[in-house]
């Protein structure tokens, strides 16, 4: 494989921008981070979401959620989960309920849940009907390390697996201060272009955006007008980018596109990376779960070679 091509997953859709605020607790804690029921948690969205007693059937409606529930250790409640959700393995024994725009009503309601999580893309009228069966829901958004750490320790708090959700905090800020430590050997900054399918890109407010900024990259679409705007082929001429991420396309493919071909990073092999296909490094750079930080450090070598161990 030559360098620098990757070729990985993408099962995930792309997040989108949120703001997240840190969970505020209703409830003191008990030694041991034991949470003492009932308890109050201010989700994503600044929703209150109460539960009076620990949940025993808990349905995750994204990916990116079922990835946090199982690193806190709240995987062994879960009666539910989407057919996107595919990691950790044990993940997929579980029902499906369908996909996060269109799950099965009827089938999320007979796991007789406590608390449903999603993401803000959850549809308002499957919320309330949820709520108005009594069911807890709580929105996870985070948008960079901050913001999904704080989803985390909200969800560990709101289950009652807290000891769980800081062990996971606490690894992926131990990640964190390693790879920043590395980057500091990072001398000059690239410039990357991310091409999502079509010469739309991450713009402000992406979870791509925010990864490429906290790993020293200058992002083409940074100052777009919005989150997923569509470039023209000279505007990315123009740009001039060192790095063309790909998250679809292989490099033939993108040489196809009328006005690309002469792109001076695409004559490099160290300029050209691939995202496609399957395997789950696609799924680590684009959800916002707990292996966010080992996605960045994927990133961050593909793009900075130097700085790998």
């Amino acid at each position: 494989m030559k360098a620098n091509v990757f070729y990985v997953a993408s099962l995930a859709m792309l997040s989108t921008a949120w703001l997240c605020a840190m969970p505020v607790l209703a409830a003191e804690t008990e030694t041991e981070a034991s949470t003492a029921f009932p308890v109050t948690v201010v989700d994503a969205y600044d929703n209150e979401v109460t539960l009076d007693a620990a949940p025993t059937s808990i349905v995750s409606l994204a990916p990116t959620d079922t990835e946090i529930l199982y690193a806190i250790g709240a995987g062994e409640v879960m009666t539910g989960r989407t057919d996107y959700c595919n990691y950790p393995e044990e993940a997929t024994s579980l029902d499906s309920i369908g996909t996060y725009k269109e799950p099965n009503m009827e089938l999320i309601l007979s796991k007789s849940p406590d608390l449903v999580v999603a993401s803000g893309f959850i549809d308002d009228n499957i919320r309330e009907q949820l709520e108005e069966n009594g069911t807890a829901v709580y929105l996870t958004g985070g948008s960079d390390r901050e913001s999904i750490e704080a989803d985390i320790t909200g969800l560990g708090t709101l289950t009652g697996y807290t000891d769980g959700a800081e062990a996971v905090v606490a690894d992926m800020e131990s990640e964190w201060n390693d790879l920043s430590a590395r980057l500091k050997k990072v001398t000059n900054e690239k410039i990357a272009f991310v091409d999502i399918g079509s010469l739309y890109s991450a713009g402000p407010g992406s979870l791509l955006d925010g990864s490429l900024s906290s790993i020293h990259v200058k992002n083409v679409a940074a100052d777009a007008d919005t989150t997923w705007p569509q470039f023209s082929a000279k505007k990315v001429v123009e740009a001039n980018p060192d790095v063309y991420i790909s998250l679809f396309a292989d490099l033939d493919e993108v040489k196809e596109t009328a006005g690309l071909s002469d792109l001076a990073c695409l004559q490099n092999e160290d300029g050209f990376i691939c995202i496609d296909g399957s395997g789950e490094a696609g799924d680590m750079i684009q959800r916002s779960g707990p292996r966010y930080v080992e996605g960045l450090k994927l990133l961050a070598e593909l793009i900075y070679p130097e700085i790998a161990e």
